[in-house]
């Protein structure tokens, strides 16, 4: 091909495919679903969390079991969607931050995890049951790891609860359970 055609090309077929692009991406943002409101009662489990916490917690695995102290905070960011924590240095050594919200498109709860070891988990959506006050955590029986929590609330300033993740086999790759009490 000549430089001359290559060079109109480049004048014609660009601009072209600039303009259809930014089309797409308009298309896009108009089919993007906007979120319904968050309902006040979604909003009023989750800032149950809200706040700092004394944890004392149990590793049981890995063996050998471990007894693990840290601080947790959770904070409202993002004009109040989302609550945002974060640990002091945990006494095992590590940190983590997390982020829980209401999902207002699939109308379920989140939870993300981050790790300073660098890894991050989402945990299956959660039910909270108003009866018990127990947020609770499954993940699907088609799940390559199993994983299982709860939070029961027996107070306002107390939280008790385990979390245990088993591999394909069976086997537990991580259990913990805890009491993480608000400071005053």
């Amino acid at each position: 091909m000549e430089f001359r055609t290559l060079v109109l090309y480049r004048r014609i077929l660009v601009p072209l495919l600039c303009v259809a692009a930014a089309g797409a991406a308009a298309a896009d943002e108009r089919s993007l679903p906007i979120p319904a409101a968050i309902p006040n009662a979604a909003l009023a489990v989750i800032d149950r969390w809200r706040g700092t916490w004394d944890v004392k917690a149990t590793r049981l695995h890995p063996t050998p079991a471990q007894n693990i102290t840290y601080t947790e905070t959770f904070d409202w960011v993002l004009d109040g969607h989302f609550l945002r924590s974060e640990t002091s240095q945990r006494s095992d050594g590590g940190k983590t931050m997390s982020m829980f919200w209401f999902d207002a498109i699939t109308k379920t709860y989140r939870f993300v995890i981050f790790d300073a070891r660098s890894f991050e988990l989402e945990l299956p959506p959660p039910t909270w049951d108003e009866r018990t006050q127990t947020m609770e955590w499954k993940t699907g029986g088609f799940a390559p790891t199993f994983y299982t929590a709860y939070t029961t609330f027996p107070d306002s300033d107390t939280m008790r609860w385990k979390s245990l993740w088993r591999d394909w086999k069976g086997s537990p790759i991580l259990e913990l359970e805890g009491v993480s009490t608000r400071r005053r």
